[in-house]
């Protein structure tokens, strides 16, 4: 989906998830040295999905990772990106 790998089941609306999930390859795609300005990164995809769908949201970029979250209904995505030849396991949910 949009260059993504999204892992299923989505619990997340369509609108959200695409937002969701191009904003990050924007975000990425603008960092030139993710292993130095990446909280930068994370710091801005919180910032802007607490703006775009109310505050609360949490994002984890990394190789791969493990999780048990608890998060409100219909706001939990996990996908794999690949840029400059290098995958990131992306994480975002929302927690009340």
């Amino acid at each position: 989906m949009w260059g993504a790998k999204v892992k299923t089941p989505v619990d997340m609306p369509d609108d959200m998830l695409k937002d969701a999930v191009q904003t990050t390859i924007e975000k990425l795609g603008e960092c030139e040295n993710f292993d130095k300005d990446g909280n930068e990164v994370v710091a801005s995809l919180k910032k802007y999905m607490d703006s775009r769908w109310t505050p609360n949201w949490h994002v984890c970029i990394g190789k791969n990772f493990g999780s048990f979250v608890t998060h409100e209904t219909r706001c939990f995505l996990y996908f794999y990106y690949e840029i400059n030849q290098d995958n990131k396991a992306v994480m975002m949910y929302k927690a009340g």
